[in-house]
């Protein structure tokens, strides 16, 4: 990849990172705005939520985007942030049902269904459920990850089926975030596979 390209991709996964993190960071800072005309209770409840739903994105967006962890994730560790950035996703709220039969997930496996998970949650604008799973071993080109979205109005955006199907390079942030995902894949031997349903999508890697 070019430097100009890596630029551009760096800049793109940046806009990501903002984007997710705009929506509750704005919300407190209204908050604390009508908090100057008084200390109402309701007003504290939305700043304290907006707050937690910021911290959770972080936390999320940090393992997903940033350095692999060198330490080895829990099964619970792993449904904690998956579970604190999902809870405030959408409107409709989207449902994570998750498993691994390994007790431990490298930090390298553990980034990838992190991305998997984001590009999953994209495909549910309306809400719906995620199922994820880790099966206790991978095979030649496979890591056993598997995660599955279903839910009204469930759809890849525009943006990741170009880059995920059609090998393009990403153009928006989305697009970037699934074409980040598509490298981690690609650099450790391994790739990304698409399964429609009826109502649903399977990512798998």
């Amino acid at each position: 990849m070019s430097s100009a390209l890596d630029t551009k991709f760096s800049e793109l996964l940046c806009a990501r990172l903002c984007h997710d993190l705009a929506s509750p960071l704005g919300a407190a800072a209204a908050g604390l705005e009508l908090l100057e005309d008084g200390n109402d209770p309701e007003t504290l409840e939305l700043v304290s939520a907006s707050m937690g739903a910021a911290t959770a994105r972080l936390k999320f967006l940090r393992a997903t985007l940033g350095p692999a962890n060198d330490m080895p994730h829990t099964q619970k560790s792993l449904g904690d942030l998956m579970r604190a950035y999902l809870s405030g996703a959408v409107t409709g709220g989207i449902t994570l049902d998750w498993s691994s039969e390994r007790p431990e997930i490298d930090g390298e496996t553990g980034r990838l269904r992190l991305n998997l998970v984001l590009i999953a949650r994209d495909a549910l604008p309306r809400g719906g459920k995620i199922l994820a799973r880790c099966a206790g071993s991978g095979s030649d080109g496979e890591a056993g990850l598997r995660v599955t979205a279903s839910g009204e109005g469930m759809g890849l955006t525009a943006e990741a089926r170009l880059v995920l199907l059609d090998g393009a390079p990403p153009s928006g942030p989305r697009g970037a975030q699934a074409g980040f995902a598509l490298h981690l894949a690609h650099r450790n031997g391994l790739k990304i596979r698409l399964t429609p349903g009826a109502g649903e999508i399977s990512i798998m890697a």
